[in-house]
């Protein structure tokens, strides 16, 4: 067989050495008549999109996606080829083929090893155009010739409804479109055929987008580069194609490191691979070219392989050399999108504003800047302003930004400021962790811990009140009392205290006595963003109002043991202090910072 990875029509059939066979294992024939119209109809857009000058249309073709075939042996002499997955291409082919009076090409190329009659219509009927000459075929006598009428009636109806402009053109889309420019991928395979049947259509798993660029690149990327040579050599050609190969295994290996993929996922919004014929998690490499679609598409174009099939333009130069420029664009997005995931500073920068602020910035609009910084501190500055504006903007839109900075930074200071409840809490405590990991050569945040997840918790540091579960309980209630008096430093007046354990004797006023020791204690720094730490909820739920000195020795230990999750801020809270209690001055310590870390973080524009 010719051994090229892409072949036209005329290449697959043309040999009449050699017959394709349709094994037991395959199903019917299942094509529909507006499966075909849409063939065809696509077949002529194509068509039509060619100039018809040689230096235009060289090289360009319509992909037919492809078919697996593995080899035989001989039969009565003669070499034959089981078609394990896109018979239903091939005999699609062999009908409009043969509506169009190149019947002859495919004669004896079709066998079927059970379904005998099927073989029998299709080489008697079809192949010779007796079908659409006339005569009486009565009921189908099986599921494959109803399907394959329908499909030929179709084919027939399709062609008489065209406005062809002459002749001329009739005879081009037969003889260069059909014959020629219409191509498969073929994929030649060794082995279990009934495991490899299994294995693509068990899964209900067509040829991946991933696979179809390979093939597509290493095909016409190759030939292109060597263009300019009149004379082109082959040895030379394959062994690019080799170094292609490998190149793009290189890619895909490095884009499907787990902490990669998801890095790599963060960009792209969550159906961008839906009903596009890519598979991200099976073929990582997909997520690049999805990003290449994002960066260079236009306004209705859609996500799939048609997209890419003639190559893409980049350099906007008209050069018959597009396929070559996607393979240098793909390693140049390859490359940059390698600096932002090693660089710790814009790893860090970019992930919390893509997990924060997604809907307010885009994947083509980052990569633009990126092309227009001068150098990689330029970038990172940008997405710092980036960060600054949608978060001061979230805080309050409605003043300029320098008294929304102003005021974010007093609220932080304000020990009586209530950060529990603050919608905007979890991005700030994020953001120390960003700040921390920044700063260290140790320390990467994983994504998924770039925005708060539902399985953490806002657990204060120290002088929590009685967890949900005892709020009702006079206990815990007067027992925390008795910790404010002897372990924390919140200096709540003596008189103040008692006041409370009396109130709290008294049933009639149990509720509202519990309410005024929540407000009363904000203003001693409670519910201050000082006091407050991000805690997976396993963790925080199983303190159980601990003593500050319990919950630094859990959560050392869990960082160490990898138990749970802890953050780095949330660490270096506990860790740092190495006293046995959390005091209003250790609050008002840990609120500065933040302020401070906060005020030259943000940058305005």
């Amino acid at each position: 067989m010719n051994n090229d990875l892409v072949q036209n029509i005329v290449d697959i059939f043309g040999n009449k050495q050699i017959y394709y066979n349709i094994p037991d294992y395959q199903r019917g024939y299942e094509w529909r008549d507006n499966d075909v119209k849409l063939l065809l109809s696509d077949l002529q857009k194509f068509s039509r999109q060619l100039s018809g000058k040689d230096e235009d249309i060289k090289g360009k073709f319509y992909c037919l996606q492809h078919i697996t075939i593995l080899k035989k042996g001989m039969d009565e002499n003669m070499p034959y080829y089981n078609v394990v997955d896109g018979q239903q291409r091939l005999t699609t082919m062999a009908i409009i083929l043969s509506y169009f009076g190149k019947g002859d090409l495919m004669k004896n190329k079709f066998q079927y090893s059970t379904r005998k009659e099927t073989g029998l219509f299709l080489n008697k009927e079809i192949l010779t155009r007796n079908y659409w000459n006339g005569g009486n075929y009565g009921k189908p006598k099986h599921k494959d010739e109803f399907y394959i009428r329908m499909v030929a009636d179709a084919v027939r109806d399709w062609d008489g409804k065209q406005d062809w402009e002459n002749t001329e053109e009739r005879k081009n889309f037969i003889e260069s479109i059909l014959l020629d420019k219409t191509k498969m991928i073929i994929n030649e395979v060794d082995g279990n055929e009934e495991q490899i049947f299994a294995n693509i259509n068990g899964a209900k798993a067509e040829l991946d987008g991933g696979d179809l660029m390979r093939a597509i690149l290493i095909t016409h990327s190759s030939k292109e580069k060597y263009k300019s040579t009149k004379i082109i050599d082959e040895n030379s050609v394959n062994e690019f194609r080799v170094k292609m190969g490998m190149e793009l295994d290189c890619i895909n290996n490095w884009c499907g490191q787990e902490d990669v993929q998801e890095f790599l996922g963060q960009f792209l919004s969550r159906n961008s691979f839906d009903k596009s014929g890519f598979d991200e998690k099976t073929y990582p490499i997909d997520n690049l070219y999805r990003m290449m679609y994002e960066i260079h598409s236009q306004k209705g174009q859609s996500f799939n392989f048609r997209y890419f099939e003639y190559g893409l333009d980049i350099k906007g130069n008209g050069i018959e050399d597009d396929n070559w420029e996607m393979y240098e664009e793909l390693k140049r997005i390859y490359g940059f999108m390698h600096d932002w995931f090693d660089d710790n500073e814009i790893y860090h920068y970019i992930s919390y504003l893509f997990s924060n602020f997604k809907s307010k910035i885009t994947y083509a609009e980052t990569h633009e800047e990126w092309l227009n910084s001068k150098d990689k501190n330029e970038f990172k500055e940008y997405l710092k302003k980036k960060i600054s504006e949608f978060l001061l903007e979230s805080y309050n839109k409605d003043i300029s930004k320098e008294f929304v900075k102003q005021e974010l930074i007093n609220e932080l200071r304000n020990l009586s400021e209530d950060w529990y409840n603050n919608e905007h809490l979890k991005k700030i405590l994020v953001l120390q962790d960003i700040i921390a990991c920044r700063d260290s050569k140790c320390l990467r945040l994983p994504i998924g811990l770039f925005s708060a997840s539902p399985e953490e918790d806002i657990e204060h540091i120290g002088c929590q009140t009685p967890n949900e579960d005892d709020l009702y309980n006079k206990s815990k209630w007067l027992a925390y009392i008795d910790a404010l008096s002897s372990r924390y430093e919140f200096g709540v007046d003596d008189k103040v205290l008692n006041e409370w354990r009396k109130k709290l004797e008294e049933d009639n006023s149990f509720d509202e006595t519990t309410k005024d020791i929540a407000s009363t204690l904000n203003k001693y720094g409670l519910c201050s963003i000082g006091n407050l730490v991000l805690l997976h909820r396993s963790r925080n739920r199983g303190y159980r109002n601990a003593s500050f000195n319990e919950k630094k020795s859990l959560i050392v230990n869990d960082f160490y043991t990898n138990k749970f999750a802890i953050r780095p801020y949330t660490l270096k809270t506990f860790a740092l202090n190495i006293t046995s209690e959390w005091t209003l001055k250790d609050i008002e310590t840990m609120a500065n910072n933040i302020a401070d870390n906060v005020e030259r973080f943000l940058i305005l524009s």
